[in-house]
């Protein structure tokens, strides 16, 4: 994956993101939409054929870098569970 800052602020963190699945990204949008200090958080398709994407974070106080990290750490998490429940139910 390629990350680049666009812009970072106190409360706004937007990056282009390249050569990724969008799944991802939406899984960590889910994450961070979770969270009542996040006034939004969005990724759009900037071009189909080289996967170019834009994610766009924006918080009421929190350092949205931070609060990027935290919803990251949170969807491994979640990730890492369901893999454990589907291999748990493909055994039965």
């Amino acid at each position: 994956m390629l990350a680049e800052v666009i812009e970072s602020n106190d409360t706004t963190l937007e990056l282009k993101l390249r050569d990724e699945d969008i799944s991802v990204m939406l899984i960590i949008q889910h994450e961070l939409l979770n969270k009542k200090d996040i006034d939004f958080a969005g990724v759009i398709l900037k071009h189909p054929l080289i996967r170019d994407y834009i994610m766009r974070i924006v918080t009421k106080k929190e350092d949205p870098a931070v609060a990027l990290k935290e919803a990251s750490t949170n969807a491994s998490k979640y990730l890492e569970e369901l893999g454990s429940t589907i291999k748990t139910q493909l055994r039965n």
